[in-house]
């Protein structure tokens, strides 16, 4: 689960409305009353209905139904309706659903990169990688997850993957026997990921006795000699695709023998297109 604190909520509200609803003001909309319903326009992933519930209640709505991130939806099926104040309708109609849309659009992807990869490898995962747009952690981290996919890394803090970049400063992946015995040494309880940019380093960082290969950028091709090379010297190493991985390559990618797919692809897109129905209840 994903937790979405009140500050967070009250944030998307007064994004939008930071000094009040002029328009709905001069109508004078709060002395009227209406209802909200939102529906897919296409089969789609839906995601952060629970946090779009608590902005309606926040507006003072009453939320009359609600399905739960990670369904999926045929075009026309309706995940959210609420009624009160036509004012407060309109005070969160676009927050919600801007949030419910990209949410959604994100888990729909993640859920489309799986299907393309599950035939070839059932037990491979999704893994998203902590290229999130900035600002939006939480909201990506909840598509992914409710799109059935894991985070890779949620930041620098819970894993420890040695980069390129990182070696470069501490003798290089030659060097890498003495470098994860230091790490290893300080930190037991964790697997040590190597990245690796083509076949020679990453049998480098098997032999060192990594736990996994993020192999970056590497063709499928690349990938399957790698991985069997690799799992000759260690059958328990995980062996990761990262760089470009998307639903064009995905399912090549699982073929090839990757145990796990590290992708960004699936936060930037089209947010999932939903249609919102606004109408007058009559007293």
């Amino acid at each position: 689960m994903i937790y979405f604190t009140d500050h967070d909520i009250d944030r998307l509200i007064e994004d939008d409305v930071p000094m009040g609803d002029m328009t709905s003001l001069l109508l004078q909309l709060n002395s009227s009353d209406g209802s909200i319903s939102i529906a897919a326009r296409h089969p789609m992933v839906v995601c952060c209905t629970e946090e779009a519930k608590r902005i309606y209640e926040k507006a003072g709505l009453t939320v009359t139904q609600m399905l739960p991130s990670g369904t999926y939806l045929q075009p026309g099926e309706v995940f959210i309706t609420a009624q009160g104040k036509a004012d407060a309708i309109h005070l969160i109609w676009r927050t919600g659903g801007t949030l419910m849309e990209y949410a959604s659009g994100v888990a729909t992807r993640t859920r489309l990169l799986i299907e393309k990869a599950k035939p070839f490898n059932e037990k491979i995962s999704v893994a998203g990688t902590r290229k999130h747009p900035p600002f939006l952690k939480k909201v990506a981290l909840k598509g992914l997850l409710a799109g059935g996919g894991v985070p890779h890394r949620t930041g620098l803090s819970d894993t420890i993957l040695i980069f390129r970049e990182h070696l470069c400063f501490v003798g290089g992946y030659d060097n890498l026997p003495a470098v994860i015995s230091q790490v290893r040494n300080q930190q037991k309880e964790r697997k040590i990921v190597v990245e690796a940019h083509n076949e020679d380093d990453a049998l480098k960082a098997a032999h060192a006795g990594a736990d996994a290969l993020q192999l970056d950028k590497l063709s499928p091709e690349t990938l399957t000699s790698i991985a069997l090379k690799s799992r000759a010297i260690n059958p328990h190493i995980c062996i990761l695709a990262a760089g470009g991985v998307n639903a064009e390559n995905a399912a090549a990618y699982a073929k090839a023998g990757a145990d796990a797919l590290v992708s960004s692809w699936m936060y930037f897109g089209p947010p999932a297109d939903i249609q919102v129905k606004i109408d007058v209840t009559e007293k």
